[in-house]
């Protein structure tokens, strides 16, 4: 299979998978600001669901421009990691549904974890694939820590806490994840034209 192919299935079932995120969307019972309000933790859940699948999507496009070479490990760690992604559109209704429920909290990051393992283990397919350990920002073992530190943070406030607040985690995290390749490579590259100097 070439990775062109396997991109364009992975983009298929993501593009997927958060069309039906809105579509189970609860409609207001009444058009009003009231009714709409009452289903804010619904809005909550889809806009942290769907931001954080597409920043997902966005990394691993980043990424896969870099990639000359797949395997079957490849393609069976993009299938394991869609197959949990797939359960978005499902854990997201149940915990807007339940959206102060430390369970349902915790099946939304369940979701999240293996989502991210596969991620990972995905990552390290792809650079073992290509001779590189380090073809994938991703695999950078300090991204990797600190998106699973604030999700370890996240489950442990929500336990303690307040269990919402791990929603809050798992956006966190996926912002780090996203923008903090960006940074590191910035300061890499002042770092060069200083040594050029």
């Amino acid at each position: 299979m070439s990775k062109e192919r396997l991109t364009a299935f992975t983009d298929a079932i993501l593009a997927i998978i958060m069309t039906i995120l809105v579509l189970e969307l609860e409609k207001p019972e009444t058009a009003d600001w009231a009714s709409l309000w009452a289903l804010r933790s619904h809005f909550f859940s889809y806009t942290i669901s769907f931001f954080w699948l597409g920043a997902m999507w966005v990394n691993m496009h980043n990424h896969w421009h870099r990639i000359e070479k797949i395997d079957n490990k490849v393609i069976w760690w993009s299938i394991i990691m869609l197959f949990f992604a797939s359960f978005f559109p499902y854990v997201t209704d149940f915990v807007s549904n339940h959206f102060t429920s430390l369970f349902a909290q915790m099946f939304y990051s369940a979701v999240v974890i293996c989502v991210s393992l596969s991620n990972m283990a995905l990552a390290r397919a792809v650079a073992r694939a290509n001779g590189s350990t380090s073809a994938l920002d991703y695999s950078n073992r300090k991204i990797v820590a600190a998106d699973l530190i604030i999700k370890a943070i996240g489950i442990v406030l929500a336990i303690f806490v307040y269990p919402p607040i791990n929603m809050f985690a798992v956006i966190l995290a996926g912002c780090v994840v996203t923008f903090l390749p960006h940074i590191v490579n910035r300061k890499n590259k002042k770092r060069g034209e200083i040594d050029a100097v």
